[in-house]
């Protein structure tokens, strides 16, 4: 999958298929660690959502891959622990989206959120 203009486009066997996100993203700079097949990851975050986030890894990470993420939010009283799942790797970028999160990490995250410029689409 590789997302363009704030739209992901997923190949199935010859043709492309467009899929809308289900959340606006924002603009950050968020130092994050992916933890993937008993190894650590320092990588940043360039973009957040309620969703998932997208980060730059040293390293590709396989698209369907589970993965474990840590990163801190300042509207939340302790660092996030969080397990996703890479929808999307270009090079070094990756997409991703959580699959644990408390109400209260994605209340923490949406305030977050409120408070950065969004990505244009």
């Amino acid at each position: 999958m590789v997302a363009l203009f704030g739209v992901a486009l997923r190949r199935e066997s010859e043709e492309m298929t467009i899929e809308r996100r289900e959340s606006r993203r924002y603009l950050t700079n968020l130092p994050v660690l992916l933890s993937f097949r008993e190894r650590d990851l320092e990588g940043y975050c360039n973009n957040i959502a309620e969703g998932g986030l997208a980060a730059f890894l040293p390293e590709p990470i396989p698209s369907e891959s589970v993965v474990s993420l840590k990163f801190v939010v300042p509207t939340y009283p302790t660092e996030l622990h969080v397990r996703a799942v890479v929808r999307y790797q270009f090079g070094f970028h990756h997409g991703l989206a959580f699959l644990s999160l408390s109400e209260a990490e994605r209340l923490a995250i949406r305030q977050f959120c409120s408070e950065l410029p969004s990505v244009r689409a």
